[in-house]
C-alpha cells in the first residue's frame, strides 16, 4: 500500500525486458534414485484477520457524541481500513423531527466535490482527452492568458492546484455561465500573479467552475457521464453534481444553519443537469450530491491506488499524480492535485485530506496512503470551529476515534 508522496504522472506504461541466461550443467555421475518418501500433510496455518480500526458499535458511539458535542442536526460517518469501507454510522435528523438520518441520505458536500471534480479530469487524462499541460485555450475556443505573463499558457494543472490565476467570480452566478466564463477567459480575468507558480497559490472556487466546464468541452460529454461511466456505476455510488439529477432523489437532506433551513430539497431538487457541455460550472466547486458512504467509496479508491474490491478502476499513476505536491501553502498544508497533504495528522505518517463547507454542511474526506486507512465524514447544522489543521472540529472527533489515536 504503501508508495512514494512524490510521483511524475505518466499515462505510458514503460516495460523492460530481459533474459536470463541458462545455467551450463557439468558432468557429474547421475545419483542413485532415492527410496520415495511419502511426506506428511501439514495443516495450512489459519490467516488471522487484521484487528478492526473501529467497529459499528465504536463509530456509532463516537458519531453520536460528536453530534451532541457540536450541536449537529444531523451526521453521517464512513471508516476505511486497507482500502475497503469497512463500517458506516448516522445520527440524528435528516429532516429536523420528521426523518431520522441514515447512511443512505445524500448531502451537498460542498468541497468535497473538488475530489469528484478532479477524478473526472483523472478519468480523462486516461483517455487521453486533456493531459495535465492541456492548454485552455484547445477547450474553449479562445486565447486564454493572463495580460501581465502573456507567455503562459493556462493549464488544466493549474485549475487542480488553485494557481491558474484567475480571478474568483465564483459569487456571482452570471459569470457561472460557460459564455461569460468564455469571455473572462479570453480578456482580463484575471489577478496580476504568475500562472502556475507556488506564490500565485489561491484557493480558487471559480476555477474549479471552470475546470468542470473545460472537462466538459474537451470530453464533449456531462461530468456526470464521465465520471458515471468509469466510476460511479462500478462503484454502485448513486450521486450528482446537480442534486436533482440524482436517482434518489427522496433521499436528499434539507441543509440547516443555526437551526435554520439553508438549502430545502424543494429546491435542490430543481438543480437538474442540462445536457450542454460547458454551459454551466455552479455545480463543479460546490455542488457533488451523495452520502458520506459514497464518498468513503471514492476515497478507498483513491487510499487503494486506484482499486476497489480487486477491480481496477483508475491507474496507480493517476492517483499518483492526483496526489502529488506542488508545495506547502501560507496555509500550512501542501496542495496537491487537489488533496492536501500533512504530516504527522491523526497519529499517522502522513495524511491526504480534504475539506468543505456551505450553507451549514461540514466535512471531511482523508486517508492514509501508507496502510489504506481512511475517514469520512459529513455533518448538518453543527457549529463551525475549527482545529490547527483547519478541520471542523465536528470532524476531527470523529477522525481521531477512527484512527485510533487519542486527541
Amino acid at each position: 500500500m504503501k508508495r512514494a508522496a512524490i510521483c511524475l504522472f505518466s499515462l505510458l506504461f514503460l516495460a523492460s525486458c530481459g533474459q536470463t541466461r541458462p545455467v551450463e550443467q557439468a558432468n557429474f555421475p547421475s545419483p542413485s534414485p532415492a527410496p520415495a518418501v511419502t511426506p506428511s500433510p501439514s495443516p495450512a496455518p489459519e490467516s488471522t484477520p487484521p484487528e478492526p480500526l473501529i467497529t459499528q458499535a465504536e463509530l456509532e458511539q463516537a458519531v453520536a457524541r460528536a453530534g451532541t458535542d457540536w450541536g449537529a442536526m444531523g451526521i453521517q460517518a464512513a471508516a476505511i481500513q486497507g482500502g475497503e469501507l469497512i463500517a458506516q454510522a448516522a445520527w440524528g435528523w435528516a429532516v429536523d423531527g420528521q426523518a431520522p438520518m441514515t447512511a443512505e441520505h445524500k448531502m451537498r458536500c460542498a468541497s468535497l466535490t473538488k475530489i469528484a471534480t478532479a477524478l473526472s479530469a483523472g478519468v480523462l487524462m486516461e483517455q487521453g482527452i486533456i493531459t495535465p499541460q492541456s492548454d485552455l485555450s484547445d477547450c474553449w475556443g479562445v486565447t486564454v492568458r493572463n495580460p501581465t505573463y502573456p507567455d503562459h499558457s493556462i493549464t488544466v494543472d493549474m485549475l487542480l492546484t488553485h494557481t491558474s490565476s484567475l480571478t474568483d467570480a465564483s459569487g456571482s452566478l452570471a459569470a457561472l455561465k460557460g459564455s461569460a466564463a468564455r469571455q473572462r477567459l479570453a480578456g482580463d480575468g484575471f489577478q496580476e500573479v504568475e500562472p502556475g507558480a507556488l506564490g500565485s497559490w489561491c484557493y480558487n472556487n471559480y476555477g474549479f467552475a471552470v475546470l468542470g466546464m473545460t472537462l466538459e468541452l474537451a470530453a464533449g460529454r456531462m461530468l456526470d457521464a464521465v465520471l458515471g461511466e468509469a466510476v460511479l456505476t462500478p462503484l454502485g455510488i448513486d450521486a450528482a453534481f446537480e442534486a436533482g439529477s440524482a436517482t434518489h432523489t427522496g433521499l436528499l437532506c434539507p441543509l440547516y444553519q443555526d437551526g435554520a433551513v439553508t438549502r430545502s430539497v424543494p429546491e435542490q431538487e430543481g438543480y437538474v443537469r442540462i445536457d450542454q457541455p460547458g454551459y454551466r460550472g455552479n455545480f463543479y466547486a460546490g455542488g457533488f450530491t451523495c452520502s458520506a458512504g459514497d464518498m468513503a467509496r471514492l476515497t478507498a479508491l483513491l487510499a487503494a491506488d486506484g482499486k476497489y474490491q480487486q477491480e481496477q478502476l483508475l491507474a496507480p499513476e493517476t492517483v499518483a499524480y492526483l496526489e502529488q505536491p506542488l508545495g506547502q501553502t501560507p496555509d500550512g498544508f501542501l496542495q496537491c492535485r487537489p488533496l492536501r497533504c500533512r504530516e504527522n495528522m491523526y497519529g499517522r505518517v502522513r495524511m491526504y485530506y480534504h475539506t468543505g463547507s456551505a450553507y451549514g454542511f461540514y466535512g471531511l474526506m482523508s486517508y492514509d496512503p501508507d496502510t489504506g486507512d481512511g475517514v469520512v465524514v459529513f455533518t448538518n447544522g453543527a457549529r463551525g470551529d475549527i482545529d490547527s489543521w483547519g478541520v471542523y472540529q465536528v470532524c476531527s472527533q470523529i477522525a481521531w476515534a477512527v484512527y485510533g489515536q487519542a486527541e
